[in-house]
């Protein structure tokens, strides 16, 4: 990957939506050059998706928390269990594995409240191999930047 190929993909963080023209006199290719590269960007996986970046409290959703999950057993079958949950939620923005004391971090996005108070007891306190879950409200947003460091 060169400058050029960076450069594109900063572009491409910024606004998805951005022509392979404008990005061109941007950077100093043409059209087609660019083209070229951003096909190559998609065919190694580099590029995975584009998508449209929405307004969480335009759409209702104004409250975002950090849930730490515990489970009952570390076993494979209590793993996979689990994951297949937590990516079956849609409330669920990212699910990490983490060390520390618990094994399991979510940041889930609702309407307000109740909307998590029911989240955590119907999906996943009721769930067989979760054995505690702690919630952190996002008070303020300080920073949410989806783009990847290309320095």
């Amino acid at each position: 990957m060169d400058r050029f190929d960076r450069e594109i993909l900063l572009h491409l963080q910024a606004d998805a939506s951005v022509s392979n023209a404008v990005i061109g006199d941007r950077i100093g290719l043409s059209a087609s050059q660019v083209s070229r590269r951003r096909a190559r960007l998609e065919s190694q996986g580099v590029i995975t998706r584009y998508r449209a970046q929405v307004d969480p409290a335009a759409v209702g959703l104004g409250l975002d928390a950090f849930v730490k999950v515990r489970l009952h057993s570390h076993s494979k079958a209590s793993s996979v269990n689990f994951r297949n949950l937590v990516t079956s939620l849609t409330a669920v923005r990212l699910a990490c594995a983490i060390s520390g004391d618990a094994d399991y971090l979510l940041h889930i996005r609702l309407k307000d409240l109740q909307a998590l108070s029911n989240f955590i007891n119907e999906q996943l306190l009721s769930h067989p191999d979760v054995h505690e879950v702690r919630s952190d409200i996002v008070l303020e947003l300080i920073k949410d930047d989806t783009s990847v460091s290309l320095e």
